[in-house]
């Protein structure tokens, strides 16, 4: 039979530790005998149960519509005849509710406690997630800290404590599949707080643009403020990103602020971020001087807006800058712009016989003037001799571990662009002496050799570096 003590022993002991009220509990031990005794005897029969709260005892009633005679009893476990009913009630009469007292065995006994076990289990797990989300609710959309305490079995997420609470971080909400150890403490996004979720109720993130514009109003008093606000945000995890920005004060320039003295707030988010390149753009509310600020460092000829679409012209030498590697920059631009862009050269816009406006941030003249297009061709060229060479042996500049090897490195660097500058100094004396055709040829091409040591792509991203390192 079901021991009272043990009852009020549980009653108490689901208030402290799992925060579940008395009621709560009760209401729970009542469902609970209510669903056994209609698995037990019958699915259709209502069932009262009555608590002593003092005692622990616990009586099961069932309810009888009372009727005149047995000829019109149609359920024997709904109905009772009046004569029986007054056994049980001497005011009873026809039409009344009766409620007649169950006597059970020890075998309905099992079969009680197994469902409420069951229903208990179900209000403390709803009880833990309601408690959950009211902890956690006021934080959905900031930084949250937490510890890594594991790995799933499958090894496709880290198993992150938050305050007590367990949650997943996924490997693709991670930059680049970073690895983490065990105590290690990340920060993360809290993208989402669910009041139900099948495997976790907080959902977090490292790869999520607002994860960036949190970082930034973090490390900027001037955001944190109110005095600049990030506008709109544009990643490619762990590679580049975008943030527009807007100041609400006349005296605080945005990108300035962002940046911070020699790039040192940028450069503490980007280390963040696993090194991800950031450009600051300004907001502007116009859409076309946006675009202009957006695709900076790029020149823009001509901005012209086609059934919803943004077609944008840029100078020939600056088409595959414009694009980037693996159409990298010009997603970035789209994302940032929240708008859909179509990218030409001027060569293919007039070829198409496309409306060239020129309203952007280069004129006519300014595009065919001999000196922007060798600046153009310089800069590809320095982007080209130095940053291949250092971009294939900058894992040995993050494993420098004293001032020695990182001057040793900063040494080999040095050689290997020496040797350039030397063999471009003997490519010019080769012109100046005119030599022949064929000698000439042959110097060229073991200059292009040491060009072209990296690929096309790769040079596209470092001139882009360069020329936004410039601007």
């Amino acid at each position: 039979m079901v021991n009272g003590a043990q009852i009020l022993e549980a009653l108490a002991s689901l208030e402290s530790e799992k925060s579940i009220s008395k009621e709560v509990a009760i209401e729970g031990i009542k469902e609970g005998f209510q669903k056994a005794y209609e698995r037990f005897f019958d699915t259709e029969a209502v069932v009262k149960t009555e608590i002593n709260e003092q005692t622990g005892s616990i009586n099961l009633f069932q309810e009888l519509m009372v009727v005149a005679t047995d000829d019109e009893i149609e359920d024997d476990w709904l109905e009772i005849v009046l004569e029986d009913a007054l056994k049980i009630n001497k005011e009873a009469k026809v039409g009344d509710k009766v409620y007649k007292q169950i006597d059970f065995d020890e075998e309905f006994s099992r079969v009680a406690v197994g469902q409420v076990r069951q229903i208990f289990q179900q209000k403390i797990r709803a009880t833990e997630r309601a408690m959950i989300y009211e902890k956690f609710i006021q934080l959905e959309g900031e930084i949250v800290r937490g510890k890594i305490v594991g790995m799933n079995d499958q090894g496709t997420s880290y198993i992150l404590d938050i305050d007590g609470v367990h949650t997943s971080l996924w490997n693709q909400k991670t930059i680049n599949r970073e690895e983490f150890v065990v105590n290690e403490l990340v920060d993360v996004l809290l993208e989402e707080v669910a009041r139900e979720n099948k495997y976790s109720q907080l959902v977090v993130s490292r790869v999520a643009p607002k994860f960036l514009a949190k970082l930034v109003e973090k490390e900027v008093s001037e955001v944190a403020q109110g005095l600049v606000e990030v506008m709109s945000v544009s990643r490619e995890p762990g590679k580049r990103a975008k943030i527009a920005v807007l100041s609400h004060d006349e005296d605080v320039e945005p990108i300035g602020a962002i940046v911070g003295v020699k790039g040192s707030r940028i450069n503490n988010i980007s280390k963040e971020l696993r090194g991800e390149k950031i450009d600051v753009v300004k907001w502007d509310d116009e859409i076309i001087p946006f675009i202009i600020n957006a695709m900076a460092p790029v020149k823009v000829i001509s901005v012209n807006e086609v059934e919803g679409e943004f077609d944008i012209v840029v100078p020939n030498q600056q088409l595959s800058l414009a694009i980037g590697k693996g159409g990298m920059a010009a997603k970035l631009v789209a994302n940032l712009l929240k708008r859909r862009i179509n990218i030409y050269s001027l060569e293919n816009a007039i070829t198409d016989n496309m409306d060239v406006l020129w309203n952007g941030n280069i004129t006519e003249e300014e595009v065919n003037n001999p000196d922007f297009i060798n600046e153009v061709n310089k800069r590809k060229i320095n982007s080209q001799t130095v940053k291949p060479e250092y971009h294939k042996n900058s894992f040995r500049n993050a494993q420098a571990n004293n001032e020695e090897e990182l001057m040793s490195f900063q040494a080999e660097v040095e050689e290997e662009y020496n040797q350039v500058e030397e063999l471009i100094e003997e490519t010019n004396a080769v012109v100046e002496e005119n030599k022949d055709l064929e000698s000439i040829q042959s110097e060229l091409e073991s200059f292009n050799d040491i060009l072209n040591d990296e690929d096309e792509e790769d040079f596209e991203e470092d001139e882009y570096e360069d020329l936004y390192d410039q601007e």
